[in-house]
Formats: structure tokens, sequence, C-alpha cells
């Protein structure tokens, strides 16, 4: 049996360790705090497949369009980060009748991802390279699109890309590739489903937040 002082000893030692694993889950140091970043992105959406109603015979296709975005992140580490995004692209639709002429409708798309990021050359030189992979979602609106066509597909997306510092900020140019699988549904029941590839051309200015300047993505160490 322990002796009552001993026991003190080790309930104080107990409670520093508690108390100390404690706060570094709520209280996060700084320079963790330091590779958090937020980064306003525009850019230019390219759809490469057509999409077919193949119902009507109709033939649709969305076109190209600019995108404008917001990414929000945090470093794990020299060489690896995590980031959550979206965009919203303006587009139109144009659907072409089996031997009619061509019509454009205004259409939409909401795009959103979760990636992680490897570094090639850390955020911490001048110029870095990295590569992206993860899930995302394609989702599609407006009046070229009604319950005949799912409004939200899940997409596989992968991309890399290219970054410089400028002082406290980081310029980033790259590309996402959004990868998925659209179906639709006609009046006669039929239903179709078509591979999807979009590219997603961006350009960023990285802003880190909660602390001094992170680098981009991942904070020094």
């Amino acid at each position: 049996m322990l002796a009552p002082r001993s026991r003190d000893m080790r309930s104080f030692r107990l409670l520093l360790l508690v108390s100390a694993f404690g706060g570094a889950i709520f209280a996060p140091p700084a320079a963790l705090a330091q590779r958090f970043f937020i980064a306003p992105e525009i850019g230019f959406y390219i759809p490469t497949e057509k999409l077919v109603e193949i119902a009507n015979g109709a033939v649709g296709e969305l076109e190209a369009g600019p995108s404008f975005g917001l990414r929000l992140g945090v470093g794990l580490g020299r060489r690896v980060a995590v980031s959550l995004g979206g965009a919203y692209v303006p587009t139109t639709f144009a659907v072409q009748p089996n031997g009619g002429a061509v019509t454009e409708r205004d259409a939409r798309l909401f795009t959103g991802a979760g990636q992680v990021v490897v570094f090639l050359i850390p955020p911490t030189s001048p110029l870095s390279l990295f590569l992206n992979g993860g899930v995302g979602v394609v989702s599609r609106g407006g009046v070229a699109f009604t319950d005949d066509a799912d409004a939200t597909n899940v997409s596989g997306v992968f991309g890399g890309g290219a970054s410089i510092r400028l002082g406290g900020l980081t310029l980033t140019a790259g590309a996402d590739a959004y990868s998925y699988s659209a179906k639709f549904e006609g009046t006669s029941a039929v239903e179709s489903e078509i591979t999807q590839l979009d590219i997603n051309l961006k350009m960023g200015l990285g802003l880190p937040f909660g602390g001094a300047a992170a680098g981009g993505m991942a904070g020094r160490r």
C-alpha cells in the first residue's frame, strides 16, 4: 500500500500529465495556428464530355465558364496539408434536339472537394510544387436541368500545381480534374449514365491567419 505522501506525488504528476495533454488538444500551440490558410481563387472550368439524354435523341453539352472559389486548409507538416474548397461556375448548356437547331440555356455548377496535398518541394521554398487528391462533389442547377437529371454526383478529384512565395502571401496556380458518372433519365424512363471528366484551371492567393505568415499551406518548421 502506497504511503499518503507517495500517493499525493503520483496524483500530482498524473494531474500535470492530463492537464498538458488536454491543453495540447483544446489550446493548439501558436506553431499549429500559424499553418492555417484561406485562399480566394478564380479560374476556368472546362467540361470535356457531352451529356446525352437518349430519351428524345437530344445531345447536350455544358460549355466552359469562369469559376469563383474559396479554399481553406491547414498544414500538417513540412510536406503535407489538407484542404477544403468549393467553387461556383456560371455557364450555359447547349442543347441540340435530334435534327434541330442548337439552343442555349442558363446553367450553373457548384463544386466542392476535400483533398490531401503532398508537396514535392516544401512551401517554405520560394517556389514549391505539389500534388493533390481526394473526394469531391459536382452539383448542377439552373433552367437547363430538371428532375430528369441527378442534381449532385460524387467525384474523385486529383491534380497538382505550383506556388510562389510573395512575402507573407502565396500565389498558387494549378488544375483539378473531377472524374465522375452522371446519370440521366428521360421521359421514356430509359436511364443513361455518362462518364464525365471536368478540368478546373485555377489561381489563388493564400492568406495565412491565426498567427504569423504560414508560408502557404504549411508553416515554417
